[in-house]
Parts: C-alpha cells; sequence; structure tokens
C-alpha cells in the first residue's frame, strides 16, 4: 500500500474529526462538515462504513440539522455531571492538564504550528486539537512528529474516547461519528505499524474525582459565561 497517496485522504478525516470534537461559538461551526463527509465517503478505506457515511450526510444537509449535531455535542461533552471528558488528560490521567498537555506542548515546539487561541478556545491536549494537529502534520509531511503525537497518546487513549460516546444512550448522530472513527483509529495503527495497546494504567483520583469534576463544572460555567458575553455584545 502507498501511503503518499493516501495522505490527503487521511488528512481529510483528521480534519473532519478535529472539527467535529472541537468546541466553538462560531456562527460557522461546521459549516465544512457534510463537505467534509461526502469526500470522506469517496475515498472511504472500509466497505461496511458505508451505512454509516449514508446515516449521516441523510441527516445533515441543513443547517437545521446542524444545529442538532451541537446540540448534541452539548449534551455529551458539556453536560455538568455526566461530561464525556475531550482532553486526553482527563482521559489518561482522570484529571485535566496533566501530562498529556505537556507531551502535546513539547510535539508543538518541533514543529511551527502553534494554537490560535483566539479561535481554538481549548488546550493542546484536546482531541479536537490533537486531531486538527494530525491532519496538519500529514499535510506538511511532517510524519516523524506525526507518529510521535499518535504514537504517544492518541493510539493509547483514543478508543476509551470512542467507547465512551458508544455507550452513551444520548449519542445518536454521535455514534456514527464515533463507530467511523474506530475503525479509522485501526487504519492508521495500520499506517504507523503499530499495535492497539491494553491499557493498565488506571487513572489517578484525588477525593473521589473531586478535583476533575471541580475543574469540569468551572470550564462549562465559564464556555456558557463567555457565550452569553458574545449573544450580548
Amino acid at each position: 500500500m502507498n501511503l503518499e497517496n493516501l495522505r490527503s485522504a487521511r488528512s481529510l478525516y483528521y480534519q473532519c474529526f478535529g472539527e467535529v470534537f472541537s468546541f466553538s461559538f462560531s456562527k460557522n461551526r461546521l459549516a465544512n462538515l457534510t463537505q467534509y463527509l461526502n469526500a470522506m465517503n469517496k475515498c472511504i478505506f472500509d466497505d461496511t462504513l458505508k451505512t454509516n457515511f449514508a446515516f449521516l450526510l441523510e441527516n445533515l444537509k441543513t443547517p437545521q440539522d446542524m444545529q442538532k449535531l451541537i446540540k448534541e455535542y452539548d449534551l455529551l461533552f458539556l453536560a455538568l455531571k455526566s461530561a464525556i471528558p475531550t482532553t486526553f488528560s482527563y482521559i489518561e490521567e482522570g484529571f485535566e492538564n496533566s501530562n498529556a498537555l505537556l507531551l502535546v506542548r513539547q510535539i508543538l515546539i518541533k514543529s511551527k504550528l502553534r494554537r490560535n487561541e483566539a479561535f481554538f478556545k481549548e488546550g493542546e491536549d484536546s482531541v479536537g486539537f490533537c486531531f486538527l494537529l494530525m491532519s496538519e502534520f500529514l499535510r506538511e509531511k511532517n510524519d516523524d512528529l506525526a507518529k510521535e503525537l499518535f504514537e504517544r497518546l492518541i493510539n493509547p487513549n483514543i478508543d476509551e474516547f470512542f467507547n465512551l460516546i458508544l455507550v452513551n444512550e444520548a449519542a445518536l448522530l454521535f455514534k456514527e461519528v464515533a463507530l467511523i472513527g474506530v475503525a479509522f483509529m485501526e487504519f492508521e495503527r495500520f499506517c504507523f505499524e503499530l499495535e492497539k495497546p491494553i491499557k493498565t494504567q488506571s487513572k489517578k483520583v484525588q477525593n473521589d474525582l473531586s478535583r476533575s469534576e471541580f475543574l469540569r463544572r468551572e470550564t462549562n460555567k465559564q464556555r456558557r459565561k463567555l457565550g452569553k458575553t458574545q449573544e450580548i455584545s
């Protein structure tokens, strides 16, 4: 298999996942999603995913449909008590701003890329940002950094993230996204010549995760306050 011929397609998949799993107040949020899905469907790497793409394309035709996806995002990832974590720090260790954040920043230092804080409100260890970073690394043919990020952070933790979506009863559209994501991660393991890891590390907890719950709730409060402020202005 000639991976160079698949570079653009792989970058596109990461770009799509990156935007879907990124929080944003932008009015143009997910404006390119249908275009991405159509293009991804044409360069599909697993025929079993055709039904997943068909479902998403059928149910994401209008701006109103996109609002349903955004509301589902809020329900899954911003709920105060049952939010699915969206940072690799939390997924890996059970609290925010841990080793995963430091790792991504160390990888970024080796590149010319930086997080645009005006556009991207979440940390560098967020799932969405790391997917977007993978897209850029592949596009720029920075394969060493792409493999480092995938091998050290994404590969060990991404299955847990997708599984949390798949078992959530509120996930409808995002369930289809997660199923595509699971298959794509298996494909990426093949591309990077890596095995699916067996996780044995237990998450670090503090006072029954009170610290992580506090951080998550505070983050959600700040997001809502910022949203109200922007709506008023």
